[in-house]
């Protein structure tokens, strides 16, 4: 056993990773290591036995990569996993010493000066590029980080024929000019990040050791920022690799309607600073009592001791407007809807990458359906999307309590170079050959290939909820079925934001570090957590696709929040959380318009709940919660309807949920039926 719970924080350890705080920082913490050893061993004791149970089967059950991925037909495997195939056998070969010149200055439009790490190949002759645009140090030097692991891309890529520059972003370590996330401090002019994106892309494109043909990779602000720049058409720019890449950037700040919290503090804190300066906001900050600070509007000056200008502007646009979308490629209006955004303009073949509990997983995907749906015609066939079972920034087997087993374990930089290989240097390797789409199903833990998203087999599926009146916590008589309702009794609870539902588990990032599968028994015990759950399953079930919950509620509140969570319950009882959603009630209509609740009446409300693709495996249960609160990943609804950024009073919320013949309540679980 001691061996085992040893196991146990090693894993622990190696997971709490560069986002404990901070869109992107590279650090592995050690009070953030501590805090969430203390949450998770502390606060879910009895999620330990599970947690070492799940990482042992996932152990005992590793396949072997070779013959997991030697299919290429839509079916069971991925390309990347297999370490003898063909198409490595036709990727560039290392051939060429490295030249290295230090924060180079790249000159803007406006005069500022940016820094340029340069490596590239000791040799004459004209090479593509690798361009990476960061706010987080254009030095960092991190395997276990490969996404943003600049001196291991240079090593990995120069010698193969690539020059590799890394450029940091305008107020940020070397480079001149203000920092300000998204956009530039004076956006009201017309300045965002994209057109630094795009000077560089010129200068780059124009020297003489350039073929003119670059491709642009990185993950979440890096992955932002390739977009901002695709949007531009510059004709340097030939392929993009974004990883973890928020779409709609109001959703990225405000996930309908509800602020993210963490996220916002994290990107306001980035752009008041030059560097990362770990010690202050890792060892300073009280961070469960910051997260409680009212009024929102003067967190910026309770941590900072001055106004922030990103706080301010976050804070004044709190709808979907024009602000959002200066340097956003899509565009979301509705809980679970997309348009057409930007993608029209952009003419730029897209690798998407991302995770099961990636903070920006749907967002992601939006972005690929976005550019199959509605870009240029001649380029909708030539986008690609990986989606495995991990978080942000992390493409390794443990994740949150679990371990996934070796196939969750990829090399990043093989599937880059395949791509730059074909769109920089014309190499005929297959890469457009393979399924447009890799997911890793969770459950039975393997990769398979897709030809379209979401899987045009899967069948919407509503599963109703069910009670006598008291679904309150796991212990209550919510009952999850495929028979509709037809006279029940409603269920309800009390929301207080004075002692709302804590964050634990899903695609979070936040201090301390508790992102990713966790073990969902301590939150179905509270009473102000509806539960709804499944018989015990007969056989497997897979859900695979995007997830919607549509649901009746009335509430005491002019507004509200409401949140949903769906797990998987094993035969043990550990409950693993899949995935969540949330929706502002003022914004149950549009993000475009805030519209207030009469308490008592009865509205309908759609939750997005993302996507997912697992295998519930027989004798399992599907478990769906519904509550009224997920903080501080998200902030607190005070219940008032006055404007969030002002408010300081807390308000008590009933909320009544109803599922009958005339109010019916479900989730939408898109089903696959194994053949």
């Amino acid at each position: 056993m001691l061996e085992a719970v040893c196991r146990l924080f090693i894993i622990l350890v190696q997971v709490h990773f560069s986002y404990n705080f901070g869109d992107g920082e590279l650090a592995i913490l050690e009070k953030a290591e501590m805090n969430s050893r203390r949450e998770f061993l502390g606060a879910l004791g009895t999620g330990v036995a599970a947690a070492l149970t799940m990482n042992k089967d996932a152990a005992a059950a590793e396949p072997a990569s070779d013959a997991a991925a030697s299919n290429h037909d839509g079916s069971y495997g991925a390309w990347f996993l297999t370490k003898s195939a063909p198409w490595r056998e036709k990727l560039s070969q290392p051939q060429y010493d490295i030249h290295f010149e230090y924060q180079v200055d790249v000159p803007m439009r406006d005069g500022v000066k940016l820094r340029a790490n340069i490596w590239r190949p000791q040799a004459e002759g004209k090479f593509p590029i690798i361009y990476l645009f960061t706010p987080y140090d254009n030095t960092i030097s991190n395997a276990q980080y490969a996404m943003v692991d600049n001196v291991g891309r240079a090593r990995y890529f120069v010698p193969r024929g690539y020059a590799y520059v890394a450029i940091s972003m305008r107020g940020r370590y070397g480079s001149e000019g203000d920092p300000y996330l998204f956009w530039f401090k004076d956006w009201k002019k017309g300045g965002f990040e994209g057109q630094d994106v795009q000077d560089c892309l010129a200068w780059l494109g124009r020297q003489d050791w350039s073929s003119g043909k670059i491709g642009m990779t990185g993950v979440s602000y890096l992955a932002m920022v390739q977009w901002m720049g695709a949007m531009l058409g510059s004709p340097y720019l030939k392929a993009i690799i974004p990883m973890g890449s928020p779409d709609d950037n109001y959703h990225n700040v405000n996930r309908d309607g509800c602020l993210s919290l963490s996220v916002a503090i994290s990107l306001m804190i980035t752009g008041e600073r030059r560097t990362n300066e770990f010690g202050i906001w890792n060892d300073w900050v009280d961070w469960d009592r910051f997260y409680q600070h009212l009024p929102l509007r003067t967190i910026d000056e309770t941590l900072l001791g001055k106004k922030s200008q990103d706080w301010q502007d976050f804070l004044d646009h709190p709808d979907n407007d024009s602000y959002w979308h200066i340097g956003s490629p899509g565009a979301r209006y509705r809980a679970g809807e997309m348009s057409e955004g930007k993608y029209p303009q952009i003419s730029v073949p897209s690798l998407n990458i991302t995770g099961w509990y990636d903070s920006v997983l749907q967002n992601t995907i939006n972005n690929y359906l976005g550019m199959v749906h509605y870009g240029p015609q001649e380029l909708r066939d030539k986008h690609r999307l990986i989606i495995g079972p991990w978080i942000h920034n992390w493409l390794h087997r443990q994740v949150g309590d679990l371990d996934y087993g070796a196939d969750a374990d990829i090399e990043l930089h093989p599937i880059e170079l395949r791509w730059f290989d074909y769109w920089l240097k014309g190499m005929d390797n297959g890469i457009l050959d393979e399924p447009r789409v890799q997911v890793f199903v969770t459950g039975n833990n393997s990769w398979r290939g897709e030809h379209e998203w979401p899987p045009l087999r899967a069948q919407e599926t509503k599963y109703y909820f069910h009670s006598a009146g008291r679904a309150n916590s796991a212990m209550g008589d919510g009952i999850l079925s495929t028979t509709p309702p037809s006279q029940e009794s409603t269920d309800s609870f009390v929301y207080d934001p004075n002692h709302p539902v804590p964050t634990y588990g899903g695609g979070v990032i936040m201090m301390p570090d508790v992102s990713g599968p966790r073990d969902r028994r301590s939150i179905q015990r509270r009473d102000d957590v509806l539960v709804y759950s499944s018989e015990v399953l007969s056989k497997d079930l897979e859900v695979t696709g995007r997830i919607l919950a549509k649901f009746y509620a009335a509430s005491s509140a002019p507004d509200t929040d409401f949140m949903v969570a769906l797990s998987d319950v094993h035969p043990d009882g550990y409950a693993a959380l899949l995935t969540s959603g949330n929706i502002r009630a003022r914004y149950r209509n549009s993000f475009k318009t805030q519209e207030l609740m009469t308490p008592g009446q009865v509205y309908q409300f759609t939750v997005d709940v993302w996507s997912i693709s697992h295998v519930f495996l027989k004798d399992h249960q599907i478990r769906v919660e519904l509550t009224s609160s997920n903080f501080p990943w998200f902030d607190r609804n005070t219940n008032t309807g006055r404007p969030k950024d002002q408010d300081t009073e807390l308000r008590k919320a009933t909320q009544t949920i109803f599922h009958n013949g005339k109010y019916p309540s479900y989730i939408i679980l898109p089903s696959i039926t194994s053949t």
